[in-house]
């Protein structure tokens, strides 16, 4: 599969006015984008046993009148993480800049926040590179889920503590407490799931937070949150009008409480007609709960050290919640990375973009805090010319039928690998040549201990040059 050209990506504008619906239906919506930021960008140049990596980083808030970045101190704890993991003096100012440099075996090292690897296996026949490494976001899929679901609770707790002392008087309380108890909790867990599978696929599908969110709406339509005629009201919610979302609210809240609609709303139903009664009841009600006041003790032990840290407000108590059900970080910082890997020709497999004898990738770190983490890869192949058409009369194995032989042999014990590197050579271009590899046997293919699989194995590397003979 040839490279596709995609760069990682996140969703649309569209999308993240969508977000809206997967937080509390509604009720909670935060957005929050942090300036400054570092630029990493890292350079990789694979060699025989070690890929050299350049790593160039800096910080920056915004540029200036002239286009050129507003440099500023590079974080002291975070330039320390990077100069653990080169070499003793490998890190070095250049400027406004850091330059760090490199070669490393084996595994990629720590320094922008990830873990990697390269690969490269090498055979008479050519060698072959694979290059995997991930950067940030959370992986551990199991715990996620635990932290989503454990934050839909907490947050359907919420909505249950204040609708209880808004409406808690009313007849139709009960009927109200069981939707926000049953349905309500569950669909609050399944919008965390949907949202995460929206990201997740949107690293290799661009259209896939669009398509999450529809099939989110129709999941919404379907269980009565949204109706199939209110897509003006829609409209209006998803571009902020606050009272366009109360009316959403208070329809649902009369029909989860079994209010006809020809019947007048109970006088309590007033806080959902007033945007800013609302906000003042809902703000009231979580300036009392033990949410804010474990994030006011928070700040009260950082302010110790930070006088300038501003306290947070009961509205962003849920915040932390919000951003665990999503899976996705809402504020901070938005790193940029970009990675760049030079190779001799186009890889036969990558998710980056091949351009200028490089597979590039593009990365918003920012994106990424919460989310399964941004992953970069390559696989490439690099034939011995003068090998292959020597013994085969012609280049018979490239890219990834040559990756899976450089595989094989190099799976091959070491005897195994001596005798198979010893027929190689005497293999001369000609009729008799294909005969020659069908009839090769190892002289460990029928020892007492070698299995079936075992002899299927080894037979493996001539069926690879036979097919690919037949193919010239």
């Amino acid at each position: 599969m040839k490279p596709t050209g995609e760069n990682v990506s996140m969703p649309s504008r569209l999308t993240r006015k969508l977000l809206w619906l997967a937080p509390l239906l509604g009720m909670f919506c935060v957005l929050v984008t942090g300036c400054p930021h570092n630029d990493y960008k890292v350079e990789l140049k694979p060699k025989a046993g070690a890929m050299e990596r350049t790593l160039t980083f800096y910080r920056a808030d915004g540029t200036d009148a002239s286009g050129r970045p507003n440099y500023q101190t590079f974080p002291s704890n975070e330039l320390a993480a990077i100069t653990r993991v080169y070499p003793a003096g490998a890190v070095k100012p250049e400027g406004q800049w850091y330059v760090a440099r490199a070669d490393f075996a084996g595994a990629m090292p720590h320094d922008v926040g990830g873990a990697g690897s390269y690969t490269n296996l090498a055979t008479s026949l050519g060698d072959a590179g694979f290059y995997l490494e991930r950067f940030r976001g959370d992986d551990d899929l199991v715990a996620k889920t635990a932290r989503q679901y454990h934050a839909a609770d907490q947050l359907a707790d919420l909505v249950i503590g204040w609708t209880q002392i808004e409406f808690g008087h009313e007849p139709g309380w009960q009927n109200l407490h069981g939707f926000l108890d049953g349905d309500f909790r569950k669909d609050l867990k399944n919008a965390g799931r949907y949202f995460q599978l929206g990201l997740t696929v949107s690293l290799s599908n661009t259209n896939a937070p669009e398509e999450f969110m529809a099939r989110y709406g129709q999941y919404l339509i379907e269980r009565g949150y949204l109706k199939p005629a209110g897509a003006p009201e829609l409209y209006l919610i998803i571009n902020g009008d606050d009272a366009a979302k109360l009316r959403w609210i208070r329809r649902l809240t009369a029909e989860k409480m079994g209010l006809k609609t020809s019947d007048p709303l109970p006088k309590s139903f007033a806080v959902l007609a007033d945007p800013a009664a609302f906000q003042k009841s809902w703000e009231d009600y979580l300036a009392q709960g033990d949410l804010y006041r474990t994030k006011l003790k928070a700040w009260e032990e950082k302010s110790k050290l930070d006088s300038n840290l501003a306290a947070p407000k009961p509205l962003d108590a849920p915040n932390d919640l919000i951003q665990e059900l999503l899976g996705w970080s809402l504020d901070g910082e938005d790193d940029q990375l970009t990675v760049k890997l030079a190779l001799p020709h186009a890889p036969y497999r990558t998710n980056g973009k091949w351009s200028d004898g490089q597979v590039v990738w593009t990365v918003n770190l920012g994106d990424f805090r919460n989310t399964l983490p941004a992953i970069c890869y390559a696989g490439w192949s690099n034939p011995n010319d003068a090998f292959q058409s020597a013994h085969f009369g012609a280049v018979i194995l490239a890219d990834e039928e040559l990756s899976e032989y450089c595989l094989w042999q190099n799976g091959l014990t070491g005897s195994q690998s001596a005798e198979w590197e010893s027929f190689l050579n005497r293999l001369q271009p000609g009729e008799k040549l294909a005969t020659n590899l069908k009839n090769f046997r190892f002289t460990t293919a029928s020892g007492p201990n070698t299995t079936a699989g075992d002899q299927d194995h080894l037979a493996d590397g001539c069926k690879m040059i036979v097919e690919a003979l037949a193919k010239k």
